[in-house]
């Protein structure tokens, strides 16, 4: 056998591919050193080899794996930051199920790994998303009839998601990390107080998105929803006062046109330095400018429909929290959505999508 038959790459980490008594076989042998890989290759072609020969191949989690992320790259039925999150969930898991035939993973199996992963210290809202990737692998094995069932399916609802509560930053506090923060992050943070969008919507903004005459977004939301917001006239400036950078049709990016890839780490790192030196500082998280903005939006006259589609939620349930925050006449008002609607709430009204 050649040095390297049966093996390719991918991405500098080295691959099996191999036809066994008439099967075709590929996984990924998960080390970038050429030496290993040919050793785990005889190993594993042994193995199979050594399966098929007493029947039926049964697949480990990790070929499972392997096939599904596969089958996703191809179909491109999922969004790539989605993608890249189930992939770090799996890695999570990958401790405790990397050794388990895919059809033997059950019910027993998937609580063993919720306990792991909450002395660990993880949280319920963590853990419901690993076990969500998790679910994702096991929905594909079985319909590729490798196994029989979805155990995570009954164990996710077990795991109550306990939400922090919502925190109103203040101006002073506001203040404080625009300071703080470099002037492209600043300007980000700024972003996120005037248009109410989340982090990964943000970062993502292309100058394309933006039309400055008509004052519109178009926003690419979770799930790769779309949806085309209006901005206030402050908003609309300070888009437009972004600098552009060759080379980069990112409108709020670092200095070099690169991404915030780590906006909710630089955040944390700029909200410890103010935290370190001023013991008053009111803590609060970059998402919390999005309820401050929906706060201020509803006060200003927006009824809770209009905030609703804004904001991007599916259900107006979910924006209903925000009622909490106001006077009774206003939650009247923002509940009826007959109201008069002021100038201010006008701007801020979601533009038609053509």
């Amino acid at each position: 056998m050649r040095d390297e038959e049966n093996l390719y790459q991918r991405g500098g980490v080295w691959w099996l591919r191999a036809t066994i008594r008439g099967r075709e076989c590929r996984e990924s042998l998960r080390t970038r050193d050429v030496k290993s890989a040919r050793r785990l290759r005889d190993k594993r072609i042994a193995e199979l080899g050594a399966a098929l020969w007493h029947g039926e191949r049964h697949r480990t989690w990790l070929e499972a794996v392997t096939a599904w992320l596969e089958h996703v790259s191809v179909s491109g039925e999922l969004a790539p930051a989605t993608l890249k999150r189930y992939a770090v969930s799996i890695a999570q898991c990958e401790g405790h199920l990397a050794p388990l035939d895919i059809a033997k993973i059950d019910g027993k199996t998937i609580m063993a790994l919720v306990a792991a992963r909450q002395k660990l210290g993880a949280t319920a809202a963590t853990i419901r998303r690993d076990l969500t990737a998790v679910s994702r692998v096991l929905e594909y094995a079985e319909a590729m009839e490798w196994r029989e069932g979805n155990p995570t399916l009954s164990k996710r609802k077990l795991l109550k998601e306990r939400r922090d509560p919502i925190t109103l930053p203040t101006v002073e506090a506001i203040g404080a990390m625009l300071k703080a923060a470099s002037g492209r992050f600043a300007a980000l943070i700024e972003a996120a107080r005037l248009t109410g969008c989340r982090q990964d919507e943000l970062v993502r903004l292309t100058w394309r998105a933006f039309n400055p005459r008509a004052r519109t977004l178009d926003i690419i939301g979770k799930g790769n929803k779309r949806r085309t917001i209006t901005l206030s006239d402050e908003a609309a400036a300070h888009f437009s006062a972004q600098p552009r950078t060759l080379g980069s049709d990112i409108i709020l990016c670092r200095e070099g046109g690169d991404t915030f890839s780590q906006a909710a780490s630089d955040f944390c790192h700029f909200r410890r330095l103010i935290e370190a030196r001023d013991k008053g500082f009111q803590r609060f998280r970059f998402h919390d400018l999005r309820h401050l903005f929906a706060v201020d939006a509803l006060r200003s006259g927006m009824d809770i429909y209009t905030l609703s589609k804004h904001l991007g939620h599916t259900s107006v349930k979910t924006t209903e929290i925000y009622l909490a925050f106001l006077t009774a006449d206003e939650a009247e008002r923002a509940k009826s959505g007959t109201a008069q609607k002021t100038a201010q709430s006008r701007r801020f009204a979601n533009a038609e999508i053509a």
